[in-house]
Parts: C-alpha cells; sequence; structure tokens
C-alpha cells in the first residue's frame, strides 16, 4: 500500500487501528485528534518527547509547549511565543542546543527563537553593565568613606 510507504508505520498503524475500531463511524478524526499530542510539533512526538539531531524537546501539553533543557528554575527558563502556535520553554544553558535543532522549526518560528535569544543576551549584557557601575560608585563612596575617617 503506497500510504504505508510515505508515512511514519506508527502513524500508519495508528490509523488502521483506528478504522478497524470505527469502521463506518463518523468519529475516526476525533479519535486520532485524542492520540496526539497537544504541543508545537507534537506530530514528532513519541512517547511525550521529540527527538531531533541528537536534541530532546519534552512535550507539555498543559502549557502548549515544548521544553528544552531544566525547566526547575523559572529565572533561567526563556520562554518564546511560537507564531505557529504555543511555546517554546528553554534553559538558559541549552540555547546552543537550538542551533543543531534548527532544521525542526519552521522559519517563523526560527526567526522568533533567535529574536528572543538575541534580546536575552542583550539584556544580559546591560544587567551586567549596570551592576559594574553600581560596584564602581559604591566602591568610590566606601574610597571618601575611609579617607573622611582618616583625617
Amino acid at each position: 500500500m503506497l500510504i504505508d510507504s510515505v508515512m511514519n508505520p506508527s502513524a500508519v498503524e495508528m490509523i488502521k487501528t483506528a478504522r478497524r475500531e470505527n469502521a463506518g463511524s463518523s468519529s475516526f478524526a476525533r479519535i486520532l485528534s485524542e492520540k496526539q499530542i497537544k504541543c508545537p510539533y507534537g506530530y514528532l512526538a513519541k512517547e511525550r518527547m521529540i527527538q531531533y539531531n541528537g536534541v530532546t524537546f519534552l512535550c507539555d501539553p498543559d502549557t502548549n509547549s515544548i521544553c528544552l533543557g531544566d525547566m526547575s528554575d523559572p529565572k533561567k527558563v526563556l520562554n518564546v511565543n511560537l507564531p505557529s502556535g504555543g511555546h517554546l520553554k528553554v534553559n538558559i544553558k541549552n540555547f546552543g542546543d537550538i542551533s543543531r535543532a534548527a532544521g525542526m522549526f519552521s522559519p517563523e518560528d526560527l526567526n522568533a527563537i533567535l529574536r528572543a535569544i538575541s534580546l536575552y543576551n542583550h539584556c544580559t549584557r546591560k544587567l551586567e553593565e549596570v551592576e559594574q557601575e553600581e560596584s564602581k560608585v559604591v566602591d568610590a563612596i566606601n574610597n571618601n568613606d575611609e579617607k573622611d575617617t582618616e583625617v
């Protein structure tokens, strides 16, 4: 059968099983939609995991997200709204993995991801500059206070 050679074997088997279960029924689309994972790029998922070029994303259907890296500390997670729908959550330590998985994303989604990472890096640099300036001001104040107490 031609469909067997074109589609993913597990998807073909799922379709055949659904057809057997509901021969002549109009609920075929409903059954397939219930078996699909509700997250961006969910069609690539197997058991709530997407493996692409050695990069592993976890599907989170509750937030309609795919997650890359450790999500335990929200302060270290960049949340990107994908134009195609849903979200990509990336731990800041896993930014480099995005380049290996770039081919998985649509051009619009990849553009949004790269813009978000660039903006994050820019803001991080600016925060570091502010902290350095604050440190210089505090040091200058402390040096002036020491000179005043010496006199």
